[in-house]
């Protein structure tokens, strides 16, 4: 009796392990793939020079950004996710709730400059795997700064999309700042 028993136990004991196996085989199967496109949207932002119309390195224009939100100030620049130096442009995330992004840029031995751009937030579908992502659509007309240091803005796409916030990625420009 003891021995059907026990035949019966390892019997039990290796159904469990093949249901068990046999359920993470599915799973693992049967899961979406992963979400391998970015869904951060921010306006890229380019320095250049004025006379020249030369781009100039973010690490030689800005000594501090601080983007400051409608209840809250943040420094984006330097910063462990922008550390200085590690690329030419600029990211500003958009926050999709709200229709503009104010923002102050400290050139050294000058005063800062505050930018303001307004925008309109859209909701675009990247896939099952990724989800939504709110896009900007910046309003050309609407850009506003104080002039200390910076000399013109310009607009050159108003669409702002998705972007990799990797070193070594280049994003498509939205805006160019001129110094």
């Amino acid at each position: 009796m003891k021995i059907k028993n026990q035949k019966s136990k390892i019997k039990n004991q290796k159904s469990k392990i093949w249901i068990v196996v046999a359920s993470l085989a599915w799973i693992s199967f049967s899961c979406d793939e992963f979400c391998e496109v970015s869904n951060r949207t921010a306006i890229v932002v380019n320095f250049f020079s004025l006379e020249d119309d030369e781009p100039l390195a973010v690490d030689v224009i800005v000594t501090g950004i601080n983007v400051a939100g409608a209840e809250r100030d943040s420094v984006l620049y330097p910063s462990p996710l922008f550390p200085q130096s590690s690329r030419n442009n600029l990211l500003l995330p958009i926050n999709p709730e709200a229709g503009e992004m104010i923002f102050s840029i400290e050139r050294q031995g000058m005063d800062a400059d505050t930018i303001i751009f307004r925008y309109t937030p859209r909701v675009g579908f990247i896939s099952t795997e990724c989800g939504c992502v709110v896009y900007a659509q910046i309003h050309e007309n609407q850009l506003e700064w104080t002039r200390h240091a910076i000399v013109e803005i310009e607009v050159t796409n108003p669409n702002a999309g998705t972007v990799v916030y990797r070193q070594g990625i280049e994003n498509e420009e939205n805006i160019r700042i001129y110094y």
